[in-house]
């Protein structure tokens, strides 16, 4: 019995449209090559300050995880992964399937037959299958369901619904070739899904040739637009994953002293470049920036997007700049839009491909501020804090003015374990003074071997150094590391998740705790005894500097789970979707240009849980959303505390709390 196969190039033999189809396939070809080369050429102008291919085999294993399979994306949202799973896979093996037919037709058929043959035609039908559910899924989604993400749409998006409508025409048209030529008589063996529509058409060569035809134009058009439009993404995205940064929370530094920050597209790294081309506009980082929600001109999505247009809109076919001092303010975004992003890492946490918008935006300001042209209130923020070492120019001195009348021990008096690091918005705003006094009591009560740099205490230079400040962030840190040097500091923990941050990832040779983390360890070793119940409904809001950044989510809400009657319950968008209060980023004594401000939103968000209590672990979430929670006049039924007030409820009793 002679093996299973088929006639290859069944219809259409070596005739004219064969011909036609690879003199097509080579120009085709040569379209996509230049588009590419041109993209490499513009890809030059960048700088290139980071290694991007360290740690290879890492990179290659996320590369794979998230850029193949899909498990970061599918992880936020299962039905979006199975869709990308389904269409880049079926568009692989399609691919592979069709490879493998052109080898077999033009060099050497004898392995098409038998069992690789059966194999060969049900992979290409389940693939061509697989293709089609995804992109029915894409379809309904972009066009029926409609996510809030595509609310906002980049205005000049011409493209979406045509490469959509492209792939789709081209799999149903694969499908109806393949069952014409089933229905000729030819033997469908494992091709079922071919076999079952060839029950619906009839049999017509001419109207196969026809189809074959357009079918293989359509996949040559494709092939040629692939450096030219959104499907770019293709060969971008997994190229972007494996770029990915290995920094961790750590901000983007550049040692070259002749650098003044991103000014014109050549200012930014390659890799900008790069992600621009695999945005595929899916809007996830819109969807959770607290600035696009609150209707300022900021979308990192735009961002992308406008980055990308006016590269394509500067340079020629070969990648040629057509004119010269192409400048991204205003072009990719306008400045109400630079200087309206609360550095909440939330865009980058979203993309699915790891693309790097924030810190494209900390550059700009870097760029912005290096050249004078920062907005006044950001100018009083930074002179502030080189004066006075705070962002409200309250006098230094004035820094450990909270301590006056409390048993609080000062480097220069005592001996001491670890350094605890005050920070800004503990030692100047009223409210969370009374945070601070109350943890020296907790302090106290552990056993913690601390003391406080009291009036040597400067900043730490987090939101300096994100406002695009990197010069005084150097002073800054420089001073403090002279005063760790001078009273011996190795260790120390911070109430501030910014400051934490700071210390934790971009100061060297020293050890640095958030205070929960201090707190939280007492409580399990049983030297910190929660005694009194807080019978109080309370919701978590993740401070975007110890969650996002440093990863830490679970830790807080063990805490709360460990004080006796207190209820915990979570709002909607909680621990990696928590939404930004707006503090972040030199926002934090800045009048925010949105209509609606993200405190505002947050706010709104916490009240919606039917909570009383607001936690929070970050002096900057207090101030913000205490004034969000005012604004919304939500205040009569719920108050805003730090979790470190709660604990100490619990220990101490209420009676015994601090007027």
């Amino acid at each position: 019995m002679e093996a299973p196969t088929r006639e290859l190039l069944w219809g259409i033999g070596k005739s004219l449209p064969y011909y036609i189809h690879y003199t097509l396939f080579l120009i085709a070809t040569l379209i996509f090559l230049v588009g590419v080369y041109r993209w490499y050429r513009i890809l030059k102008i960048a700088r290139n300050d980071e290694d991007r291919l360290d740690n290879l085999g890492k990179r290659i294993w996320y590369t794979l995880r998230d850029g193949f399979l899909f498990v970061r994306l599918y992880i936020r949202e299962s039905q979006m992964g199975l869709m990308h799973i389904l269409i880049l896979w079926g568009f692989i093996v399609l691919t592979i399937g069709t490879l493998i037919l052109t080898v077999a037709a033009d060099i050497n058929s004898s392995f098409f037959r038998g069992t690789f043959y059966l194999i060969h035609e049900a992979l290409m039908d389940l693939a061509g299958l697989a293709l089609l559910f995804g992109l029915i899924i894409a379809i309904v989604n972009r066009y029926s369901t409609k996510p809030s993400r595509f609310s906002k749409a980049w205005p000049y998006a011409k493209d979406d619904g045509a490469v959509l409508l492209l792939l789709l025409t081209i799999t149903v048209l694969g499908f109806a070739v393949e069952a014409i030529r089933i229905a000729s008589g030819t033997p469908a063996y494992t091709a079922i899904i071919g076999e079952a529509i060839a029950k619906l058409l009839p049999y017509d060569l001419g109207l196969y040739r026809t189809l074959w035809s357009v079918h293989s134009l359509l996949a040559l058009l494709f092939i040629a637009l692939i450096p030219y439009t959104k499907l770019a993404h293709v060969i971008a995205a997994p190229l972007n994953i494996l770029t990915r940064s290995e920094r961790g929370a750590a901000a983007r530094t550049v040692e070259d002293e002749e650098y003044m920050g991103a000014i014109e597209p050549g200012d930014l790294q390659w890799r900008d470049i790069l992600s621009s081309l695999a945005c595929m506009r899916c809007g996830r980082c819109q969807d959770m920036c607290p600035a696009a929600s609150s209707g300022t001109t900021l979308s990192p999505m735009f961002l992308m997007q406008n980055l990308r247009k006016t590269l394509n809109d500067n340079f020629d076919m070969l990648g040629r700049p057509k004119k010269e001092d192409v400048l991204l303010l205003d072009n990719v975004l306008d400045m109400e839009a630079v200087w309206a992003c609360t550095t909440c890492r939330a865009c980058m946490e979203m993309c699915p491909i790891y693309i790097e918008q924030m810190e494209i935006i900390g550059e700009m300001r870097r760029g912005i501020v290096e050249s004078g042209e920062a907005p006044p209130d950001i100018r009083d923020f930074l002179t502030n804090v080189q004066k006075q070492k705070n962002p409200w120019g309250e006098a230094k001195y004035k820094r450990d003015a909270w301590a006056k009348d409390l048993d609080v021990p000062r480097t220069k008096d005592a001996e001491f374990e670890w350094l605890w690091w005050v920070g800004c918005g503990h030692a100047f705003d009223n409210r969370n003074k009374v945070v601070a006094k109350k943890l020296v009591r907790i302090l106290n009560e552990i056993g913690v071997s601390y003391a406080i740099l009291g009036r040597e205490e400067g900043c730490c230079g987090n939101d300096v150094r994100r406002v695009g400040e990197e010069g005084l962030f150097q002073v800054l840190k420089e001073e403090n590391v002279a005063a760790f040097e001078k009273y011996g500091v190795e260790k120390l923990f911070a109430t501030s998740p910014h400051c934490y941050n700071t210390f934790r990832n971009e100061y060297e040779n020293v050890e640095a705790k958030f205070i929960l983390e201090i707190i939280h360890d007492a409580i399990k070793e049983g030297r910190l005894k929660l005694r009194h119940p807080v019978n109080k409904r309370v919701t978590f809001h993740d401070p975007c500097y110890l969650g996002r950044y440093n990863g830490m989510y679970e830790l807080p809400r063990e805490i709360l789970k460990s004080i006796p009657g207190l209820e915990l319950v979570e709002m909607e968008r909680n621990r990696e979707k928590a939404f930004c209060c707006g503090g972040g980023g030199g926002n934090l004594v800045r009048e925010y240009p949105g209509d609606d401000r993200p405190n505002n939103i947050r706010a709104r968000e916490a009240g919606e849980t039917g909570a009383e209590v607001l936690a929070v672990a970050c002096p900057f979430c207090m101030i913000m959303l205490e004034d969000g929670v005012k604004m919304e006049k939500l205040d009569e039924r719920m108050a805003v505390m730090d979790v470190i007030e709660l604990v100490y409820e619990s220990a101490f009793g209420p009676e015994e709390e601090e007027q």
